[in-house]
């Protein structure tokens, strides 16, 4: 166990160390829970300052900052030796829904030490659901049933309570107590949690075209808005990637479409931009947020520009340097991450048959104009680049990128089945 303090990394002392102090450190490190809390320098000695001369954690806690120790400084001088350094061994959780309708509702269930367990209800909210949904990209949570709703489960009861805000992107993320059985608490199945999700419909309204408008999401079978909280273009990009509309061009705020009708399903949402659905991004809980004195006077808008594609300067138009069109201006992609996976879906986009090769470095020499990605990363079975993760789609040349390394394709096909790289209808 290690902690940098003031530029230099350095130890704990194990005094006062156990389960609690590791499973804090395991939380604040998305490992999961701890499985063991070892002392007397069990993985070796470390070197430089001992910051710690011992943590006092509940265990709950999400940081070690939020539990007790005395003033951080390197307290070799006060006897402490490098014999005592504390360790965690920690276990990655694997989450899942169990006896429900489908595999994005049911009983919470979670493995740890390979044997999969319950949850307690106890605290259990749609903030906890939410976070549960999210874990296997289920979607917004409509629902946190308790009292074994699904059913009792069987095997251990991994935990006595989590507490989450609701943005947490896995469980582990939240507080709750030291990991273990706690049938021999009390508790029994009989208050084992569930969780209902609901993926997000999302579509854009009131624009010129299909493209462009006022962000809606369908929640609960009923459609509403986005408040324009934290509202940027990372926000948009998602959305527009989502809807497979290419890039985000501008995000209105402020009702520029008009105002909507029906629930403001979000306070916020806050993005990276490389996210594919909304789902991905953090935001509270799912719910009509009027209450809360919001009103359809700050939705939020998003105006995309669908990509059009084409391969340039290859012996045919199903090889080249890959180039993009991006608000009426042709430019090129960064060869950072580019891969089989990439070509295979320009390929695919183009009418061109399969990748063969995804040649780097501006083989087909290096273009003109903007370098609109920085990086695209796809799983290779898209239908289009604009279904991909990347970042924001701008001109990255700022970046210290140059066209010297742009990236380029080639395709099993000779000829292209399309024009200018628009998808076939």
């Amino acid at each position: 166990m290690e902690v940098k303090h003031q530029g230099e990394w350095g130890t704990v002392d194990d005094l006062n160390w156990s389960m609690e102090e590791a499973a804090v450190v395991c939380r604040q490190l998305g490992c999961g829970g701890a499985t063991d809390a070892p002392k007397r320098a069990h993985f070796g000695p470390g070197i430089g300052p001992i910051w710690f001369p011992y943590i006092y954690c509940k265990g709950p806690e999400s940081a070690i900052t939020e539990c007790s120790y005395p003033p951080v400084k390197d307290h070799r001088p006060e006897g402490n030796s490098r014999d005592k350094d504390a360790g965690a061994v920690c276990s990655v959780l694997e989450v899942r829904l169990k006896d429900g309708a489908h595999n994005c509702e049911g009983k919470v269930e979670v493995k740890r030490q390979g044997e999969w367990g319950t949850v307690n209800d106890d605290n259990w909210s749609m903030e906890e659901a939410q976070v549960v949904c999210r874990e296997p990209k289920c979607g917004a949570a409509t629902d946190a049933p308790r009292g074994a709703y699904f059913g009792s489960g069987i095997g251990p009861i991994w935990f006595q309570y989590i507490y989450c805000n609701g943005t947490e992107s896995m469980l582990t993320q939240c507080s709750y107590p030291p990991l273990k059985d706690h049938h021999p608490e009390g508790l029994s199945h009989d208050g084992d949690a569930g969780a209902v999700c609901s993926d997000l419909e999302v579509r854009l309204n009131d624009g010129t075209h299909r493209c462009e408008g006022r962000v809606e999401v369908r929640h609960q079978g009923e459609w509403g808005t986005v408040n324009d909280h934290s509202w940027s273009m990372e926000e948009a990009a998602v959305v527009c990637r989502r809807l497979g509309c290419g890039g985000a061009v501008d995000a209105p705020k402020r009702a520029k479409f008009g105002p909507g009708i029906g629930p403001i399903w979000f306070h916020y949402i806050y993005c990276k931009g490389q996210e594919s659905a909304i789902t991905k991004c953090s935001y509270p809980t799912v719910k009509d947020h009027r209450p809360e004195g919001h009103s359809h006077g700050k939705d939020a808008g998003a105006v995309c520009s669908a990509l059009e594609l084409r391969l340039k300067d290859g012996a045919h138009p199903c090889e080249g340097r890959v180039e993009v069109k991006h608000q009426g201006e042709w430019g090129t992609v960064n060869d950072l991450n580019w891969s089989l996976e990439e070509a295979s879906v320009v390929c695919r986009q183009l009418g061109c048959g399969t990748a063969v090769d995804t040649p780097k470095g501006a083989k087909f020499r290096p273009g003109i104009g903007p370098i609109w990605f920085h990086y695209i990363y796809c799983k290779g079975p898209e239908s289009a680049i604009t279904k991909c993760s990347y970042p924001t789609v701008k001109d990255h040349r700022p970046e210290h990128h140059s066209h010297e390394k742009d990236a380029g394709a080639v395709c099993s096909g000779k000829c292209c089945l399309v024009e200018k790289g628009n998808p076939p209808q």
